[in-house]
């Protein structure tokens, strides 16, 4: 006859597992679910495992100082339930999309239709950091602040995006875009000014 106490713990061994099967799991499935998403896609984008693994780190240290956030890809990173996303170029790219995105011409803008984005670099390259909350953003929350040398607004048509500058006591606005526009260059007056952004 087995003992209670080893009873107890093969039952709830046993429902771990079913659980698992079951995809019932919590954050052991969801991190299974993940993890095979990065795998697919770096595979699909033709990553090494120290591409991908330089890639974590970077997200790593951008979800340590932006709490709440949940990895979407092997470049890519959500808040605010997807109205945030931070995507981060491939390795021997210059320009942020996500694996499945075409690559697109350089020098063109990337935005997906309905949202507004900051680039951390002049030409729409470097960090891409997409929104679609009709909301006030402290960039600095995001480790974005003093980093945006180009934008695209794609955001339904006529739709307002404001960016704004903190001076030390108030929130200066550095330009107003209307969509559908975009600056390859938001010019050396604001280039790596913009510390707020107002959607819609």
């Amino acid at each position: 006859m087995i003992p209670v106490r080893i009873r107890t713990k093969l039952a709830a061994a046993l429902s771990v597992g079913v659980l698992g099967v079951l995809g019932l799991a919590g954050p052991t499935s969801a991190a299974t679910a993940i993890d095979s998403t990065i795998a697919a896609q770096a595979e699909r984008a033709g990553l090494s495992k120290s591409e991908v693994a330089d890639l974590q780190k970077q997200i790593d240290e951008q979800m340590a100082a932006t709490p709440g956030g949940k990895q979407i890809g092997v470049n890519q990173v959500s808040w605010r339930d997807g109205n945030a996303v931070m995507t981060w170029p491939l390795p021997g790219e210059k320009k942020a999309r996500a694996v499945d995105e075409p690559i697109g011409a350089l020098g063109s803008p990337n935005c997906s239709y309905a949202w507004t984005c900051l680039y951390e670099h002049r030409d729409f390259d470097g960090r891409r950091l997409t929104w679609s909350d009709c909301a006030f953003v402290n960039l600095a929350n995001w480790s974005f602040n003093d980093k945006t040398s180009s934008w695209h607004n794609n955001q339904t048509s006529g739709t307002q995006t404001h960016v704004y500058n903190w001076t030390g006591s108030s929130w200066s606005r550095l330009w107003t875009s209307t969509a559908p526009s975009w600056s390859s260059y938001v010019g050396n007056t604001n280039n790596d000014k913009a510390d707020g952004l107002w959607v819609c």
